[in-house]
C-alpha cells in the first residue's frame, strides 16, 4: 500500500495546475528544494497505518455502488450527504492526519492539491464527480 500511495500522491502533485505553473519557473534551488521536501514528504509517509487505509479502501467498494444507485435514481441529496459523512469520518481520521501532516509543506508550496473542505464544497456534487462507469 505504501508503494501505492507515494506515486499516487506524486501524480497528483503532477496533474496540479499549479504545481505545472511553478515549476516551469523553477531555478535549480528551488528544485532542489522540492526534491528535499518530497524525500522529506517520502520519510513521513513511511509512517501511515495500511491497515487503515485498506479499511478505506473496502468502505469506499461499498459506498461506491449505493451513492452511484442514488445518483441514478435521483435522490442527489442523499448521496451528497452519504459522501460528506464519509469524507468526514476519513479526514478526520489518524491516516489521513498522518499524510496531512507529511503533505503540508507541498501544499503549502502549491506541489500538491488540498483536500476539500467537507464543509464548503461550494457547487460540486458528488453525482458529478464520479466517474463515468464503463
Amino acid at each position: 500500500m505504501k508503494r501505492f500511495l507515494l506515486p499516487l500522491l506524486l501524480t497528483l502533485t503532477i496533474s496540479n495546475t499549479a504545481s505545472a505553473e511553478n515549476m516551469s519557473g523553477m531555478d535549480g534551488m528551488n528544485m532542489q528544494q522540492m526534491m528535499a521536501q518530497m524525500n522529506k514528504m517520502q520519510q513521513c509517509l513511511m509512517q501511515v497505518d495500511e491497515m487503515e487505509l485498506l479499511g478505506y479502501q473496502n468502505k469506499i467498494s461499498k459506498l461506491e455502488p449505493e451513492i452511484r444507485s442514488l445518483c441514478k435514481n435521483g435522490k442527489r441529496d442523499e448521496a451528497q450527504q452519504k459522501a460528506i459523512a464519509f469524507g468526514k469520518e476519513i479526514a478526520s481520521s489518524n491516516a489521513i492526519k498522518t499524510i496531512q501532516a507529511c503533505t503540508k509543506n507541498m501544499q503549502e508550496s502549491a506541489f500538491m492539491p488540498t483536500l476539500p473542505d467537507f464543509d464548503n464544497l461550494g457547487d460540486r456534487h458528488i453525482c458529478d464527480e464520479l466517474p463515468k462507469e464503463r
